[in-house]
């Protein structure tokens, strides 16, 4: 009980300082001053897995709290003292560190919270040196107005690849800042032996979807609601209820073919991909419908990759390159035949059988799904009509979800602006010029308010999500 109390207590204080802590107060305006939660404890195991070290981090607490932190090649890995770049295998017990990871990142609600960084410092016991990760303003002032840089020749400036760049490049910009000493003053001055711009790297989203596997231990049906409760196969293992409705899809590695819900057994080997941004209710075990789930034969195991694909069909993570043949099935989430030529940019379920040892692995699939398939129709009205907002793209409303067969209703006397959209059980209610929307009455959020332009409804393409 301790152990579950710890860890809803852990992940409401992450949650806590991820909208709280990187925050600025200038004026009666909140500033974001970093991107990123810090989190800080003693490494107690290194665990290698393929490409992944999984570091088990313990807090400094009186009672401490355990962290998993899962290391790859795409982490960022600094030692504090010589301010120099790491390798996975320097990891060792008991070094210090400091994770830190996008505050936005959704984190699956178990004991022990298992996170995967963006950036790890490690303190060195032998050089000491302290490290500052956020933004900064033109007069290199970090926006929470803590540290003020005073930047000279001595002081190495470069991008998370290692290239040299210049001073103006650090203003306004995400920065790993390495110094030794400064000021008691407010805020304390230092001058820095090392400025690391992290915003000169662009992260790729390379999957909508979390993973997790394990075998099935216990089938319960509730209320016409099957449930299955899936151990994962860890040293120490994690558990998680998946709660399966008709939205979900369900497929065999062995043919790829579609599993019904009463064919599941106790002993089941299980692959469930779940939205990395759904809403999870903070219990233990956790309780999540997934979107995809994978059923492994005991006897005949076969592969299954889900990931966005680049136009030359490599995975945006470069770790498999498909090349399809005429015997490759290609279908959309609906079971329905389409081409080779619309899968570019999607999220694909690749099934296949064997794959080279290059980098990225070759294959020749024996089936795709692409999942919330766009039509041509569909993909060509967002083509002609779109606009990039604060980063997102916004897509017209009414074309979108009468393409897609949704009544769309305008009330033009509402003073909220509200459009109502409605599909057979479906209703979704619209306003513009706030992020909040209604699904089925459930209170939802955009990632970018609704706006009117051209007296039209433009929305963020995240409703393709729901409307599909």
């Amino acid at each position: 009980m301790k152990k579950i109390c710890g860890a809803i207590v852990m992940i409401l204080m992450l949650e806590l300082i991820g909208s709280q802590g990187v925050y600025a107060q200038s004026g009666d305006a909140k500033v974001e001053a970093t991107n990123f939660v810090k989190a800080s404890g003693v490494i107690t195991k290194v665990e290698k897995k393929e490409d992944t070290v999984t570091l088990t981090v313990e807090t400094a607490d009186k009672e401490p709290q355990i962290t998993f932190y899962n290391v790859t090649d795409e982490t960022l890995v600094y030692n504090s003292g010589s301010t120099k770049k790491m390798e996975q295998s320097a990891f060792q017990k008991g070094q210090q560190i400091d994770a830190y990871f996008d505050k936005d990142k959704p984190m699956l609600t178990i004991y022990p919270p298992q996170i995967s960084p963006e950036l790890v410092i490690v303190h060195d016991d032998k050089a000491f040196g302290s490290v500052k990760v956020g933004k900064f303003d033109e007069e290199l002032r970090s926006l929470d107005n803590e540290l003020n840089l005073n930047v000279d020749n001595e002081t190495v400036l470069e991008n998370t690849a290692g290239e040299k760049i210049e001073r103006k490049d650090l203003r306004g910009e995400e920065l790993i800042v390495f110094y030794t000493m400064s000021t008691r003053s407010i805020p304390a001055q230092t001058t820095p032996s090392k400025i690391v711009a992290l915003s000169s790297v662009e992260v790729e989203d390379t999957s909508n979807f979390m993973k997790f596997s394990g075998v099935i231990t216990e089938i319960t049906n509730d209320n016409n609601q099957l449930a299955l409760t899936v151990v994962s196969e860890e040293d120490e293992p994690s558990t998680t209820i998946f709660t399966l409705d008709k939205n979900v899809l369900f497929f065999k590695d062995t043919n790829a073919e579609p599993v019904k819900k009463e064919s599941f057994k106790k002993g089941q080997k299980i692959e469930a991909y779940y939205d990395k941004n759904k809403p999870m209710i903070l219990i233990y075990p956790a309780r999540i419908t997934p979107e995809i789930l994978v059923v492994h034969d005991k006897e005949k195991f076969n592969f299954v990759k889900v990931a966005k694909f680049d136009q030359n069909l490599i995975s945006l993570d470069r770790e498999l390159q498909l090349n399809i043949s005429k015997e490759t099935d290609i279908r959309n989430e609906k079971g329905e035949a389409i081409t080779q030529e619309v899968l570019e940019g999607k999220e694909l379920i690749i099934f296949y059988n064997t794959a080279t040892k290059s980098i990225p692995a070759q294959t020749v699939p024996t089936k795709i799904v692409a999942v919330n398939y766009l039509s041509p129709e569909l993909k060509q009205i967002i083509n002609d009509d779109h606009f990039i907002q604060n980063g997102i793209k916004m897509i017209p409303l009414r074309k979108v979800a009468e393409q897609l067969g949704y009544e769309v209703e305008n009330n033009a006397n509402s003073t909220q602006k509200k459009v109502t959209l409605t599909k057979g059980n479906s209703s979704i209610q619209i306003i513009r010029d706030t992020k909040s929307y209604s699904y089925n009455k459930s209170l939802r959020l955009f990632l970018e308010q609704p706006v009117l332009k051209n007296k039209k409804t433009y929305v963020s393409e995240e409703i393709l999500e729901i409307l599909k």
